[in-house]
C-alpha cells in the first residue's frame, strides 16, 4: 500500500524551516563571538576584516576564475594608493620612529596590493595544475636578476647591523615587492589595461582627497585606508597643513603623483576614444593638482621635465605640427593662468623661511658620509640606518632633528650608507635595467609610449630622491615603484607581439 503523497506534504514546510532555524543558529554561533572580537580590535584591524569578508563574499559571486583574476588585479592597483592593512612582529620599541617605516620596514605589513598579487598567484596555480590552462610564468632576467642582487647586498649587510631583525624585516618586504612586480610583468592585455586605468582612478581620487585637505586643514576621517593626521609646517612664518591623501604624507604624496604623471600624459596622447582621451586628460590635470597642494618644490620641479621628455618620445616630430602647437599653445595659457592666480602660495613656498629644511639636508648629508666610509662594501646594515646614525656619525650634524633618530635626506646616501658600494650599485642597475627594457620595445608604439612614460616616472623619483628619502620611508611608494618595474616589463613582453590595440578596456568574456 503507497503512503499518500498529500500527507507527507504538511511536513515539508516544517522540514525547510527546522532546516533555517538550525543554519540560523549555526550563523548566529558564528557571528556573535567574531562580533565581538571585532569590536575588541584596533579600528585598522577590524577595517581590514571587515573588507577582507566582503572580499571573500564578492570573489565567490563573480562567478569565474577570470573574473577573479581582473578583481585581483584591480585589488593589486588600488592598493598601491589606497587600502587597508595589518603588520605583524613590531619592532617599535627600537630608535628610529621619526617616520612610519623610517628607512625601511619596522614590520611585516600584509598590504591591500600584496594581498591582489598573491591571489593572483593562486588563480594562475588553480588555472595552470587543476583545470590544464598552461600559462608559463613569465621571469624578466633584467626585472629579476637586479632586484635580487638588491637582496643579496642586504643580507650581506647583515655582518655590520647593530639590529639585525631590522634587516631580515626589510628583506621580507623585499621579497614582497618582488613578488608584486613579478605579478605585473605577467599580466595579460586586458589585465594591463585594467592596471593602468584603475591608477588613473587613484589618481584622481588622491587628488580629491589632497585638495579636500589642502582647502580645509584637516582630516576627512578616512584612517582605515591610510589617512593621517595632517601635520603643521612653517612656510614663510605661516603654519600650513599639508595633505598625505591616504599615502599618509605629504612628500609621499607628491611621489606617488610624479611616477604616475608621466604615464597619465602618455594615456592621453596615445587614447583613440575620446572618452579614455578625456579620463587620461582629467588624470593629468588631476596628478598636478595634487603635487601642488602637496607643497612638494621637488615635485614641482619634475613636471616641466616629464612632460617634455613624454612629449618628445610619443610625438617625436609632431610636436612642431600645426595642431600640436595649438594644443600646447593653450596648455601653457591655461598653466601661466594657474601660475598667476596661484603665485601668493608659489611664492612663498618657493622665496619664503622654510624653518631651515634645506639648510639641514647637507649637514645630514655630510654626517651620512662619515659613515660611509667606515662601512664602504657592507654599509651599516639594510634597514639599519636611522638606529645606526648617531652611534657612527663623526660630526654631530645627525642630532639636528631633536625627538628620535631619522635619516639622511638623501635617498642614494640613504641606500649607500646602508648597503654600501654593492647595494648602491644593485639599486641603480633596477633602474637602469628598466630604462634598457623601455626604451628596447620596438613592435608597439603604444607600449613603447607607455613603458618610456613609467622608467620616466621613475627618473623623476630619483631626482625626486636627491633631497629626500624617498620610497624608502612609505610602504605604499615602494610598492608603486616596483610595480611600475614589473610593468615596463609587462609591456616589453607585449610590445614586441601583437601590441596594444587600444587603451580601452576589454569587456569580460574577450580573451586578451
Amino acid at each position: 500500500m503507497r503512503a499518500d503523497p498529500r500527507a507527507a506534504a504538511p511536513a515539508m514546510p516544517r522540514l525547510r524551516a527546522a532546516i533555517g532555524f538550525v543554519m540560523a543558529l549555526a550563523a548566529g554561533a558564528v557571528c556573535v563571538p567574531l562580533a565581538i572580537t571585532l569590536g575588541q580590535m584596533e579600528t585598522r584591524y577590524m577595517g581590514a576584516a571587515l573588507v577582507a569578508a566582503a572580499g571573500l563574499v564578492g570573489l565567490a559571486l563573480l562567478g569565474s576564475l577570470e573574473r577573479v583574476r581582473l578583481a585581483m588585479v584591480g585589488a593589486l592597483s588600488l592598493g598601491l594608493s589606497i587600502g587597508p592593512s595589518i603588520s605583524f612582529l613590531h619592532h617599535t620599541e627600537l630608535p628610529g620612529r621619526y617616520a612610519p617605516f623610517v628607512g625601511g620596514a619596522l614590520a611585516i605589513t600584509v598590504s591591500l596590493s600584496l594581498i591582489g598579487a598573491v591571489g593572483y598567484l593562486a588563480v594562475w596555480l588553480l588555472e595552470s595544475r587543476l583545470l590544464g590552462r598552461r600559462r608559463a610564468l613569465r621571469l624578466l632576467p633584467l626585472v629579476v636578476w637586479p632586484q635580487l642582487l638588491f637582496l643579496a647586498t642586504g643580507l650581506v649587510s647583515l655582518s655590520a647591523a647593530l639590529y639585525p631583525a631590522l634587516v631580515w624585516l626589510e628583506v621580507a618586504r623585499l621579497l614582497c615587492l618582488l613578488m608584486i612586480s613579478i605579478v605585473v610583468m605577467n599580466l595579460t592585455r586586458r589585465e594591463m589595461v585594467l592596471y593602468l586605468w584603475v591608477l588613473a582612478g587613484s589618481v584622481a581620487i588622491q587628488a580629491g582627497l589632497a585638495a579636500v585637505q589642502f582647502a580645509t586643514g584637516r582630516s576627512i576621517g578616512l584612517g582605515v585606508l591610510g589617512e593621517a593626521d595632517l601635520l603643521s609646517y612653517r612656510i614663510a612664518s605661516l603654519n600650513v597643513f599639508r595633505p598625505g591623501g591616504t599615502i599618509g604624507d605629504a612628500n609621499m604624496l607628491a611621489y606617488f603623483f610624479e611616477i604616475l604623471f608621466p604615464v597619465m600624459v602618455a594615456l592621453f596622447y596615445l587614447a583613440r576614444q575620446p572618452i579614455t582621451r578625456l579620463a587620461a586628460a582629467a588624470a593629468s590635470l588631476a596628478a598636478v593638482i595634487g603635487m601642488f597642494a602637496s607643497y612638494s618644490r621637488a615635485a614641482w620641479a619634475t613636471i616641466p621635465l616629464s612632460l617634455g621628455i613624454v612629449t618628445w618620445r610619443i610625438l617625436g616630430r609632431r610636436v612642431v605640427s600645426l595642431q600640436t602647437a595649438m594644443v600646447l599653445l593653450g596648455l601653457s595659457a591655461a598653466a601661466m593662468v594657474a601660475i598667476i592666480w596661484l603665485w601668493p602660495v608659489i611664492e612663498r613656498r618657493l622665496f619664503g623661511d622654510d624653518a631651515g629644511s634645506i639648510a639641514h639636508r647637507w649637514p645630514l648629508a655630510q654626517a651620512a658620509l662619515t659613515i660611509f666610509g667606515q662601512f664602504p662594501l657592507t654599509g651599516v646594515g639594510l634597514n639599519n640606518f636611522a638606529v645606526s646614525f648617531t652611534a657612527y656619525d663623526l660630526t654631530g650634524y645627525s642630532r639636528v632633528f631633536l625627538g628620535g633618530d631619522h635619516v639622511v635626506h638623501n635617498l642614494h646616501l640613504l641606500i649607500l650608507t646602508e648597503s654600501g658600494l654593492p647595494g648602491f650599485a644593485a639599486h641603480i642597475l633596477m633602474f637602469l635595467a628598466a630604462a634598457r627594457l623601455a626604451f628596447g620595445i620596438r613592435g608597439d608604439p603604444v607600449a613603447r609610449g607607455i613603458a618610456v612614460a613609467a622608467w620616466v616616472g621613475l627618473l623623476a623619483h630619483l631626482g625626486h630622491g636627491m633631497v629626500d628619502p624617498g620610497f624608502k620611508l612609505s610602504l605604499l611608494v615602494s610598492q608603486l615603484i616596483y610595480a611600475q618595474i614589473g610593468l615596463i616589463g609587462c609591456l616589453w613582453i607585449h610590445g614586441g607581439g601583437g601590441g596594444l590595440a587600444h587603451l580601452h578596456p576589454v569587456r569580460p568574456g574577450h580573451h586578451a
